[in-house]
């Protein structure tokens, strides 16, 4: 093994003060609440609950279409027939958009829809209406009508983040047995359900679940005028607990934000500029959160149950309980980037970035020399040499580096390495001459030391120390 070598104090007055000074603070953003916005209201008694007892809560009259069939799915028939009198047909988008919202509904619970005639073992029958304010759907067991009133807002043109496509999503929850959060309703009547009056729970808000008719601020959140397109987490668990979780969806390997192959225009970024509004519900494989493309400071969490902040958004993206997801890609902000039990691979990209792998053996992987640099290098909080590793096999391959050669200075070759570690701090650091102009393009520290058989470099490593 090695032997560590200090870095000298002529490369450490080189730094990002404000970097070093935030990231030798007593404050760890990675040691967050799964939940962390979320904060009482000054005079409000409103209790927080599980994400169990707000599926309970949400399915509390028991209302469901039963699987006759005892195939395990309920398959739920559809059509988009005028019946009543003052209906009138969804136009070609209202029903494509219905569609991508029953879609949704499927993927995370045992329930299948068709589009035919003949019922199903449940059924829904979707047209437009002037009848209700808003909108109108009938729980199991009636004749399944969910009414849009198509001169409310975006209903007649329901899109992605748009109200209309959160009204199709809420109101086909109500046809498959899921109820508001708490006995209130828009019933055309002069007093608007409150929040402040109405709600029997903290996350009574469409952070948390879109049937509720709450804005997310009010449990903290950020979303910034837009609207869920999906199912959130209390509504995930609500309808996985009358119809059973869909393992089958997503049960390999998936990517969820930029380069997605979800197949899902919700969990689809395209653009810096697109919004990530989703709540992840997948059935296996090894899968990805990419926030690559945005350039905000981030906080990305993958632990099951926890909302993480992206995009200039907060609280914009949650996992589902009983969720995997194991690796992450921040952009180019200073992240806070948090593991799980699984074998992370944890990617800050760009920007002073705060990385923390929890449990597992971790891979803390870099790609560019940007990724972390001598004015803002990234800090890993819990690195645990001989379990985890840190790759740069891709950082040597994209600087043209045939080898690495670890030594106690610099003297201009490429591909130079020093690591250091001190005692006192319980900090190492890895720094790398990527050009050979004898000054470090690639800086990196950890809590922990980190020894040689950590690094993964794909290259052949020698030692030069005189």
């Amino acid at each position: 093994m090695v032997p560590i070598v200090q870095i000298t104090n002529s490369v450490q007055r080189s730094y990002n003060p404000s970097v070093e000074a935030q990231q030798n603070s007593s404050s760890d953003p990675t040691l967050r609440k799964f939940d962390p916005h979320l904060r009482p209201i000054p005079g409000l008694d409103k209790p927080v609950f599980t994400v169990d007892q707000i599926a309970q809560h949400l399915t509390r009259d028991g209302r469901k279409w039963n699987d006759s069939n005892g195939d395990g799915v309920t398959q739920v028939s559809y059509t988009f027939d005028t019946h009543g009198q003052g209906e009138t047909a969804f136009n070609a988008t209202q029903k494509s958009q219905a569609r991508l919202s029953m879609q949704s509904w499927a993927d995370v619970a045992n329930v299948s829809f068709e589009e035919r005639t003949g019922r199903g073992e449940g059924h829904l029958a979707f047209s437009n209406s002037e009848v209700p304010r808003v909108a109108f759907a009938q729980l199991p067991g009636g004749d399944g009508k969910v009414l849009m009133n198509p001169r409310f807002g975006t209903n007649a043109a329901p899109a992605l983040n748009n109200h209309g496509r959160y009204t199709l999503t809420h109101e086909i929850g109500h046809g498959l047995g899921l109820l508001h959060p708490a006995d209130y309703d828009n019933s055309g009547d002069s007093t608007y359900p409150s929040y402040y009056r109405d709600a029997v729970y903290a996350q009574d808000t469409r952070g948390h679940t879109v049937m509720s008719y709450f804005d997310a601020n009010l449990s903290g959140q950020n979303l910034k005028g837009r609207y869920s397109a999906a199912p959130l987490m209390g509504d995930i668990a609500a309808a996985q607990r009358v119809y059973g979780a869909n393992y089958r969806t997503r049960n390999s390997d998936t990517t969820y934000g930029f380069n997605s192959n979800s197949g899902r225009d919700y969990y689809q970024l395209d653009h810096p500029r697109n919004t990530a509004l989703f709540c992840v519900w997948d059935g296996g494989g090894n899968d990805t959160l990419d926030f690559s493309r945005y350039r905000q400071n981030q906080t990305v969490n993958l632990n099951a149950e926890s909302y993480s902040d992206v995009g200039g958004l907060r609280g914009n993206v949650s996992i589902a309980k009983g969720v995997t997801v194991e690796n992450a890609i921040g952009g180019s902000g200073h992240d806070a980037i948090i593991g799980n039990d699984a074998d992370n691979v944890l990617k800050g990209a760009a920007g002073a970035d705060w990385l923390r792998g929890a449990g597992g053996a971790d891979t803390f992987a870099y790609d560019h020399a940007s990724d972390s640099t001598l004015e803002n290098p990234d800090l890993i909080m819990d690195f645990e040499s001989g379990t985890d590793k840190i790759d740069i096999s891709v950082l040597l391959k994209n600087a043209g580096i045939g080898a690495l050669t670890f030594v106690r200075r610099l003297s201009g070759e490429p591909g130079q390495a020093v690591l250091g570690y001190n005692r006192h701090t319980n900090q190492s650091r890895l720094a790398i001459d990527l050009t050979g102009n004898g000054r470090f393009d690639f800086f990196l520290k950890s809590h922990g030391p980190i020894n040689t058989p950590d690094i993964i470099s794909n290259v052949p490593v020698k030692w030069a120390y005189s």
